[in-house]
């Protein structure tokens, strides 16, 4: 079988660009480095590590003041990349450890309702949104859910309530049992939810849970 083609792409004064391509391309890699004099120091990252897309700082260096990111989908061919231009080696960050093969945890089948899976999908899809820079701060609540489906909130607190017991959602504060949730209450997804998405499935609990604490301090 023929092998698909992989392409890298190097981003170099644009860090905009950059951060959309490791918000939308979670299982590639990226090699962060300097370019001039010679590309040395290049160190190899999952796209969805925090060392090279999450800073304290507003105003970070991603790919600007002499520094450079190539991403790519294969990190074999990064790595071809690095002998050919600076014939040497890379080293791997220790905290994502790219080229390690994470195993995928099997969290049993989820069986949703119709409407349950259309909620569920809707959240995911907010917070993906919300992993992207720049982002308004993440505020889905019960009454915006509602809103989007064309329904009242107490027409879907049974299937909230279901999700969050499937421990694929969570709310802040306790939830009375067949009780009307708040309808101020934000909804956020867990670890179990983003495994859901094929892109989630190989990252490690902790670089799933950094992802979702960035949607708590927005």
């Amino acid at each position: 079988m023929a092998r698909p083609l992989v392409f890298m792409i190097i981003f170099i004064n644009d860090d905009r660009a950059y951060l959309y391509w490791v918000t939308h391309h979670r299982p590639g890699f990226v090699l962060d480095g300097r370019r001039k004099p010679k590309i040395n120091h290049l160190v190899l990252h999952r796209a969805t590590c925090t060392d090279i897309k999450w800073a304290d700082s507003r105003r970070t260096h991603w790919t600007t003041g002499g520094k450079l990111k190539a991403c790519s989908l294969d990190h074999d061919e990064l790595r071809a990349w690095v002998v050919e231009e600076a014939g040497s080696g890379l080293t791997q960050c220790e905290k994502c450890r790219p080229e390690h093969e994470l195993p995928s945890e099997g969290s049993g089948e989820i069986h949703l309702t119709k409407l349950g899976a259309d909620i569920l999908d809707y959240v995911l899809d907010a917070a993906l949104i919300h992993f992207e820079h720049e982002q308004p701060p993440y505020r889905l609540t019960v009454s915006d859910i509602a809103a989007c489906f064309g329904k009242t909130p107490a027409q879907l607190s049974g299937a909230l309530h279901r999700l969050v017991d499937d421990g694929l959602l969570a709310m802040d504060g306790r939830l009375g049992v067949a009780m009307p949730i708040p309808v101020k209450r934000i909804v956020w997804p867990t670890i179990r939810a983003l495994r859901t998405l094929q892109a989630f499935q190989a990252e490690s609990d902790e670089m799933i849970q950094a992802e979702l604490a960035r949607l708590h301090t927005d």
